[in-house]
């Protein structure tokens, strides 16, 4: 009788050995569930990071544009030619950028504010400029 109750009480300790080796089905899902949120999160941002580096790269040529209008200005100033209002395009990093130059008197009767607002050229819509640069030369 001893052994068929040795062998019972091994036989009980194998089942519950049995039963505890491997994953639920539920800690399965939870574990699927996490590797689907960080894959997700890691998706998102680096969907950002080559949105922002694409918005940057778009405005550090845009600046590039209204810089050079306004040296361009300045030279035309140096030799004699005064301009007002201007519009033109301009190359820029394989893009083709709109550019608006505005003349406004300033806060001195000396100055006037020279504006160049840089906007893309195949979004005629746009009423924020992609870049804009600010220069103040001397009135007449």
């Amino acid at each position: 009788m001893k052994t068929r109750l040795k062998c019972c009480k091994t036989a009980h300790r194998d089942q519950k050995a049995h039963k505890s080796s491997g994953f639920s089905l539920l800690e399965v899902l939870v574990a699927l569930f996490i590797v689907a949120t960080v894959i997700a999160m890691a998706t998102k941002v680096a969907s950002n990071s080559v949105r922002n580096a694409r918005l940057m790269k778009e405005s550090t040529f845009a600046q590039w544009v209204a810089l050079n209008e306004l040296d361009r200005y300045q030279i035309k100033l140096a030799s004699g030619q005064r301009e007002g209002y201007g519009e033109g395009e301009a190359e820029m990093g394989d893009m083709t950028w709109r550019w608006v130059r505005e003349i406004k008197p300033s806060n001195s009767s000396d100055l006037v504010a020279v504006t160049v607002s840089v906007y893309h050229d195949d979004d005629l819509a746009e009423e924020e400029p992609v870049a804009a640069a600010k220069v103040y030369v001397p009135s007449q």
